[in-house]
């Protein structure tokens, strides 16, 4: 023990002990990646780890192997996730970042999902030093500023064929489309993803990066393109720096690429930006996953990968992507003529690394398999016969057939319904409605993938007979109760739309509305279809329509063929039997016959 008579050993020992606390504290702060890649003439935007949140009270001092020192304020950045409907593509949600004085008090339970950034303003001529948290020295992967690659162009030829690849961007057409207009809207307020929106828009060229610094938003161009944030905060300049960032890295991916291999740079693009004409729509097909993209990323840039290997990977990541999508969508809606066979409808869309038409294999349990061509980037429609299976009382189930798709060494399965739906007493159950198919879900063939519509907003039904059959007309008495939960039940332009008869050449389609409106969207021409008697009622959370169908939806052979679709007040599409792509005329078809339903008999 210290006697009390040594003051001054008394505070040195306090000196001594409150300067290795204070090393302590600043070993506490870390990069949470071990490389860190720094741009040449760009600032580093780092993500850090902090034990004691406390020691980044008077900022995060780093410095460089010179000396010279850099005092940086950390900024919380975090996300906080929308409450999304369901689209083709997802935004993710809203991005911020804030002070440490602002969010310091805040639990981290409570605040949004993230971690602390900085940002070191790293000067032109720190290029090939490293970078020191406290004691710890942190080796800087140092990447040359993205128009360098524009100044290894060489030739004139070289250079111009280089700046056709930094033009290669989405067509006017495909950027007029919603689905592609809604989804650049989302990259632009996300600063890990806007570089994707200068990519789809003008090709990411270096070029307008330097006429954007240049001139600023005067610059009609690049402007339409910048980082859109949600709110005027004093973190809007560090998520600008991350997106400027982002934008750089792969500026810098694509054009060593090319200098290496021109023909893998286009490829590579072409995956990035890969677009899909479905009928009359173009919808984005490319790859949405970020923590692969990320991956890519850091490889393609390591300090380890010599130009060989860095070609190599970019193949090898080429070869992951889908060859081709396929889905169904109509399983009963059309009918071979002459046979009692089903017609069922696949989309089929090749996505091929190399430009050409692909050769299908269908394989459906058929004598010999069906051989088909198949355009690139376009939906095809194909129809396979399938023979029907009775459901009776020694086979109770409905049934399935599989068929089997091969193109190249993609290959993929479907199931299609193969059993007519008898309609047994008390009620046959319609729905649940299915959201459309997203981006995501069709490219990993995941049918069941983002299908569900919220709880709030879901549309469910059932078909029974609600009146006895007359003698003249057995077909008679029958009725649609379909129930429509919503946030705000009779608003807006709500509305289901009932199908009738085959796909493509329907009996009718009927437009219903909560007030009980109906309008006749299609008909067949060759018969007067009346219109329903409906009525409608508003609930608390939903609306109800009590739908009685005329004896005319039942066919010549006494069949109902039935499709029902819903777009809600906030634009929120679903349908039944089967998900339908945005944009899509008809929903698919599934046939219910009611010989059976007044029978007491187990079918």
């Amino acid at each position: 023990m210290i006697a009390p008579q040594h003051p001054r050993i008394c505070t040195w020992i306090l000196a001594l002990i409150a300067l290795f606390s204070g090393f302590a504290r600043a070993q506490s702060i870390k990069p949470l990646s071990e490389r860190l890649d720094a741009i040449v003439s760009y600032p580093l935007v780092v993500s850090i780890n902090v034990e004691d949140e406390r020691d980044l009270r008077r900022g995060v001092t780093t410095r460089i192997d010179d000396g010279r020192t850099f005092n940086c304020e950390p900024f919380w950045v975090g996300l906080t996730p929308y409450q999304s409907l369901p689209t083709w593509t997802r935004a993710v949600g809203r991005w911020e970042a804030s002070p440490y004085e602002e969010i310091r008090s805040t639990p981290k339970a409570q605040r949004p999902t993230g971690s602390w950034f900085i940002r070191v303003p790293l000067p032109i001529d720190a290029v090939g030093q490293g970078l020191w948290f406290g004691k710890t020295r942190y080796e800087l992967n140092w990447l040359p500023d993205p128009e360098r690659a524009l100044l290894e162009a060489d030739t004139v030829e070289h250079t111009r064929d280089f700046t056709q690849f930094w033009s290669m961007h989405l067509s006017e057409i495909a950027l007029n489309d919603p689905s592609v207009i809604s989804t650049v809207e989302q990259y632009r307020r996300d600063p890990f993803q806007n570089w994707r929106a200068r990519l789809l828009t003008d090709g990411l060229d270096p070029n307008r990066t330097r006429a954007r610094e240049t001139h600023g938003q005067s610059n009609s161009i690049t402007s339409s393109i910048e980082l859109e944030l949600a709110t005027q905060s004093p973190g809007n300049d560090l998520l600008s720096a991350i997106a400027r960032q982002q934008e750089a890295r792969w500026q810098i991916i694509l054009g060593r690429i090319w200098l290496i291999d021109p023909d893998t740079a286009k490829r590579v693009k072409l995956a990035l930006i890969r677009t899909a004409r479905f009928g009359d729509r173009i919808l984005p097909l490319w790859n949405a996953d970020n923590s692969d993209l990320s991956r890519l990323a850091h490889d393609l840039l390591s300090p380890y990968v010599d130009d060989d290997t860095r070609v190599l990977r970019a193949k090898a990541w080429l070869e992951t992507q889908p060859r081709a999508v396929a889905w169904v969508i109509d399983d009963q809606g059309t009918l071979e003529a002459g046979t009692d066979r089903f017609l069922p409808t696949l989309g089929v869309i090749s996505l091929p690394s190399e430009p050409g038409n692909s050769l299908l294999r269908i394989d459906a349990r058929l004598e010999s398999p069906i051989l088909e061509t198949i355009p690139p980037d376009t939906q095809q429609l194909l129809q396979i016969p399938i023979t029907p299976s009775d459901v009776s009382a020694l086979n109770p189930q409905i049934s399935t057939t599989r068929i089997d798709l091969r193109l190249a060494r993609w290959t993929q399965s479907h199931d299609l319904i193969a059993s007519r739906v008898p309609a047994g007493a008390p009620f046959v159950r319609i729905g649940p409605l299915l959201a459309d198919w997203t981006m995501t879900s069709l490219l990993n063939n995941r049918p069941r993938e983002h299908a569900s519509i919220p709880p709030t907003r879901v549309t469910n039904g059932i078909l029974w007979r609600a009146a006895p059959p007359s003698r003249k007309n057995p077909r008679s008495g029958w009725r649609l109760f379909i129930e429509c939960a919503a946030p705000n039940p009779g608003a807006g332009s709500d509305a289901l739309t009932i199908w009738i008869g085959p796909r493509e050449y329907p009996t009718a389609a009927w437009r219903i509305t909560p007030d009980a409106l109906v309008e006749t969207i299609a008909h067949n021409s060759t018969m007067l279809v009346p219109q329903p008697a409906v009525d409608t009622r508003l609930l608390d959370n939903r609306w109800v329509a009590q739908i009685d169908l005329p004896d005319i939806v039942f066919d010549q052979d006494g069949q109902l063929m039935l499709g029902i679709e819903r777009t809600d007040a906030d634009g929120v599409h679903s349908a039944w039997p089967r998900r339908m792509i945005p944009g899509q005329r008809e929903p698919g078809r599934l046939i219910i016959t009611p010989d059976r339903f007044d029978d007491l008999r187990v079918p």
